[in-house]
């Protein structure tokens, strides 16, 4: 989709090179660009500017159709995509049923453990963990605010724990945001958890 805040552009991606897959949140969000001529500029420099346009509904969502965010698994051995799914929800639209939209302005990126699990957050207040081979959903968590950035995993004696950072708007527009109480947030993985992927 044609704009500068669409695909794969924030958040980095996950890689598994034992496997050779690559795993990469990317959105779908139209924006409107155009070139202004900057009147503070020197009298003898010609420079141009240009904002930053998305193209939403006066409720924040895009005006193409949903995904809005997906996550995808690039097999890079063979050129293919392996497996793609849309990522998150926005919470409105799934109180009133409509499941499988992505989440909407994701600022997020995957982390893939040698155990073969992805852990992302969204900006729907989840934190998921997801099979690295099929992208099935294996475990949710909600959280206090929403998600961004990407987690880091770390490992002492053996178990491994991940952060994420809850701290970024939900709302979708100035009058749905909230005051928000930004956190980092740890969960430990079950002691028995194989931290070597195993084929």
């Amino acid at each position: 989709m044609p704009g500068n805040n669409g695909g794969a552009n924030w958040g980095g991606a996950a890689a598994d090179p034992d496997h050779g897959l690559l795993y990469v949140v990317s959105k779908d969000l139209p924006a409107i660009l155009q070139l202004v001529r900057d009147n503070t500029a020197p009298a003898d420099v010609v420079r141009y500017t240009s904002g930053f346009g998305l193209i939403t509904a006066r409720n924040g969502l895009s005006l193409i159709g949903p995904p809005w965010s997906s996550l995808t698994a690039y097999d890079l051995n063979e050129g293919t995509i392996r497996w793609k799914i849309p990522l998150g929800e926005v919470p409105d639209l799934a109180a009133k049923g409509d499941k499988d939209t992505g989440t909407h302005y994701p600022k997020v990126g995957p982390v893939v453990t040698a155990g073969g699990l992805i852990f992302t957050g969204t900006r729907d207040r989840k934190v998921r963990a997801l099979d690295a081979d099929n992208g099935k959903l294996l475990w949710e968590r909600p959280v206090d605010a929403a998600m961004e950035g990407i987690p880091a995993v770390y490992q002492i004696g053996g178990r491994e724990f991940i952060v994420f950072c809850a701290a970024a708007q939900a709302g979708l527009t100035p009058s749905t945001q909230e005051k928000i109480q930004g956190a980092y947030v740890a969960f430990a993985l079950p002691a028995d958890t194989p931290v070597v992927r195993k084929d």
